[in-house]
């Protein structure tokens, strides 16, 4: 929450208008999550903009379960659980596809 915000201020500092007019780049739709999450990290590294903060923080706020699904894979199977293992990949599988196929 705090990059969004962080973006909407600037986008105010920055035009004095509290809406945000979006380009169809920024949408998440046109490709995967993965390239929408690879286009913000290229927009914020080349420089900090108000759309490239704002995708960012809706891009790791999406990633935040993600990787903790990855974490919990990652422990189950370390503590042979394998049947927690099984089911949480299962989950991981599901979410990946979600992201994949936006």
């Amino acid at each position: 929450m705090v990059l969004e915000s962080a973006g909407l201020l600037m986008n105010y500092l920055q035009t004095g208008e509290t809406s945000l007019a979006l380009s169809p780049g920024w949408l998440a739709g046109q490709g995967n999550f993965f390239d929408f999450a690879r286009r913000t990290f290229a927009g914020v590294s080349s420089g900090a903009d108000p759309f490239s903060l704002i995708a960012l923080g809706i891009t790791v706020l999406m990633l935040t379960p993600y990787a903790r699904i990855v974490a919990a894979v990652v422990y189950y199977s370390l503590e042979r659980d394998w049947k927690y293992a099984l089911i949480t990949f299962t989950v991981f599988a599901i979410i990946t596809l979600g992201l994949l196929f936006l």
